[in-house]
């Protein structure tokens, strides 16, 4: 390894850029008082004492008095390795203990479009639910929505509903009632109410609340393909879980 990149590894293992130079001259001096090191580092005095002080302190260095004067020579470069490896266990039992009071999640956000990619979608996060689960379905989307979403993807959607046998509760809007009940009702997987037309959301919120995942759904068009947008954030599900339950108990079957 060139001397380079020797220095660039001691960096990484954080030790400063003046450590660095100070213990790569003193490794190839050898055993040496502080004046050969000023000189061939061309660093201040008082810089190369301060480095020295701290690898002594590191142990890297070993520091001994002869006639006087303070010698320095590099110790065992394996301690580099039993320091590193008593570091990583200590992360370890940290990073561990860390995990058992901190409740953590990254969020996560995707966009998907089309029928494809939304069957897809669906039928992914369906699988992620437990057997005889529930999916949520806040707000459904009118005659464009089905015919050019719903209906080309409805018999695969639903075998895959079925075969994990989960139950979809969904709030519509009562202008719906006659198509949820011609399209939605005789799938038998599903228990629907209903909220007043004047609340309606041209949007719709599906909750997988084991998957810890909301999608908002902006239904498709003859001008736009169907847009689902996928969240993965614990808090937000059950922030929309809530607000679901409280609608449901206003909502008219």
């Amino acid at each position: 390894m060139l001397n380079s990149s020797i220095k660039s590894a001691l960096l990484s293992l954080g030790l400063s850029e003046h450590d660095s130079t100070v213990y790569l001259e003193l490794a190839r001096l050898g055993a040496t008082t502080s004046g050969p090191l000023i000189t061939k580092t061309q660093l201040h005095r008082n810089v190369v004492y301060t480095s020295l002080e701290h690898l002594v302190d590191l142990k890297y260095v070993l520091e001994t008095q002869e006639r006087g004067k303070k010698r320095f020579v590099v110790a065992d470069p394996s301690i580099i390795t039993r320091d590193f490896e008593e570091k990583l266990t200590v992360a370890n039992e940290i990073s561990k203990e860390i995990s058992t009071i901190a409740k953590l999640e990254s969020q996560e956000i995707s966009i998907h479009q089309g029928n494809e990619e939304y069957l897809t979608l669906l039928t992914g996060l369906i699988r992620m639910l437990p057997k005889d689960g529930t999916k949520y379905v806040l707000g459904t989307g009118g005659e464009d929505f089905m015919d050019i979403t719903m209906r080309p993807v409805w018999k695969k959607y639903h075998q895959v509903a079925r075969h994990q046998g989960i139950k979809i509760k969904m709030i519509a809007y009562e202008s719906q009632r006659q198509a949820i009940a011609n399209d939605v009702e005789k799938e038998g997987i599903y228990e629907v109410r209903y909220l007043p037309d004047e609340i309606e959301n041209p949007a719709g919120t599906h909750i997988y609340p084991e998957a810890g995942v909301i999608l908002n759904i902006i239904y498709s068009t003859p001008d736009q393909p169907v847009t689902a947008i996928r969240i993965k954030n614990r808090n937000l599900v059950s922030g929309q879980l809530n607000l679901f339950n409280n609608l449901w108990k206003i909502a008219e079957k």
